[in-house]
């Protein structure tokens, strides 16, 4: 589907887009796959390329998604010259941005809601500037490290050691932390609590595994 017109830079600010963008990237030694992954590949590299080179008009809130990942002021485009009618978009566009960098949800991927509505316990909420996906234990299966309430947040890795806590989908809607241990026939997935059976699988692939535990919140009464 194209993007409608009103939704992007126009030309007369597409010079000052296409430069900054490009510098930045260069400055951060980012290539344009490395920049695509960044946006959750919403444009491939071929498309940034057009972009940066000015062949395609970049839509306003790809941009502003660039100028996050690339520490680019976004407010650079309003000292660029442009008519009464574009200033006035403009000036719309800059406030819809900054009312949409205030949500907590912001960032959150068609992955990552696809997980919060699939299972119950699990939520994107804020921790320091930004937010993350929450797992809330459910049961006393990782006590006494995780106890029951506590929030873990995590996030996907490309490879997962022995003795890394991991989340993984071990109910019907519901995930759980186990601590995992790989053997030459399969993984183990254990519990710290030792009520709990361990868990025994043959084969099992990054995929299956959810993410790593990073940290833990925890109320105190």
């Amino acid at each position: 589907m194209r993007t409608r017109k009103q939704e992007l830079i126009s030309d007369s600010l597409k010079p000052i887009v296409s430069k900054t963008i490009k510098e930045a990237r260069a400055k951060y030694n980012y290539s344009l796959e490395d920049l695509a992954k960044a946006l959750n590949y919403k444009k491939n590299r071929q498309t940034l390329h057009k972009y940066e080179t000015g062949a395609l008009n970049i839509p306003y809130d790809i941009y502003f998604e660039i100028c996050r990942i690339l520490n680019i002021n976004s407010n650079i485009i309003t000292e660029a010259p442009t008519t009464a009618e574009e200033q006035e978009k403009l000036e719309k566009k800059m406030i819809k941005e900054y009312m949409n960098s205030l949500r907590s949800d912001k960032d959150l991927t068609t992955k990552m809601e696809k997980l919060i509505n699939s299972y119950k316990n699990i939520a994107y909420e804020p921790i320091t500037n930004k937010s993350e996906l929450t797992l809330k234990i459910s049961d006393d299966s990782m006590e006494p490290v995780y106890l029951k309430n506590d929030k873990i947040y995590f996030e996907k890795c490309q490879d997962y050691k022995n003795g890394d806590d991991i989340v993984i989908a071990i109910k019907n809607n519901l995930l759980a932390v186990r601590r995992l241990y790989k053997y030459p026939k399969g993984i183990i997935l254990q519990a710290l609590n030792p009520k709990y059976q361990t868990i025994n699988i043959n084969i099992i692939s990054n995929d299956m595994i959810l993410g790593k535990v990073k940290s833990i919140y925890r109320e105190v009464k």
